[in-house]
């Protein structure tokens, strides 16, 4: 596995991982105790979903295909 078939692999695990959680807020009752501490926990995760988005639409993407030619 090369270096961009690694970074691929990471952002779609970014990516479903950022999916799953929101698609289990539907499916799961979270206890009381324990909203406050999920919030949390899913902001980090969606904030994943948007680096790999960021990373790979955004700026740094091109830059580094252009360092490269």
């Amino acid at each position: 596995m090369n270096k961009e078939q690694t970074k691929t692999a990471i952002a779609f695990v970014a990516l479903a991982i950022a999916a799953l959680s929101i698609i289990g807020l539907f499916f799961v009752d979270i206890p009381e105790r324990n909203r406050d501490l999920v919030n949390i926990v899913l902001g980090a995760i969606i904030g994943w979903g948007t680096t790999v988005f960021g990373f790979y639409f955004g700026n740094s993407d091109r830059k580094e295909s252009s360092d490269e030619h």
